[in-house]
Parts: structure tokens; sequence; C-alpha cells
């Protein structure tokens, strides 16, 4: 029988040389807002979609 998934270990190894991963650790009483933003609009846009824009948008502003 023919083997028809992936592996983790097949899938991980394609994600760490496909991606950079980061994490953030934002704080439930001076971030809340943030938090609630990405709560609230994951399911529709994605994590990675809002901060991706959120980091283009500082980059445009920054003028870099």
């Amino acid at each position: 029988m023919a083997k028809t998934h992936t592996s983790y270990e097949v899938k991980k190894r394609w994600l760490d040389k496909a991606y950079h991963k980061y994490a953030a650790y934002l704080r439930y009483d001076t971030d809340q807002h943030l938090i609630d933003y990405l709560e609230e609009h994951k399911g529709t846009v994605g994590t990675t979609q809002i901060i991706r824009e959120a980091l283009e948008m500082y980059i445009k502003e920054a003028g870099q």
C-alpha cells in the first residue's frame, strides 16, 4: 500500500526551510486592544496577514 500522507518530520523540515518563525508576547494589561483585534480578525484574515500588513505599514511610515 502506498503512503498517502506526509510525515511530521518531512513537513517540519520544509517549514523550517521555507519560513522564518517569530513569536510575540502580548500583555493583557497593556496590549489588550491588540489581543482583542487579533482574536476578532484571525478567523477571517489570519494572524500572519495582520502582522505582515502592520509591519509593511510601519516600514512605509518610517520611510525605509
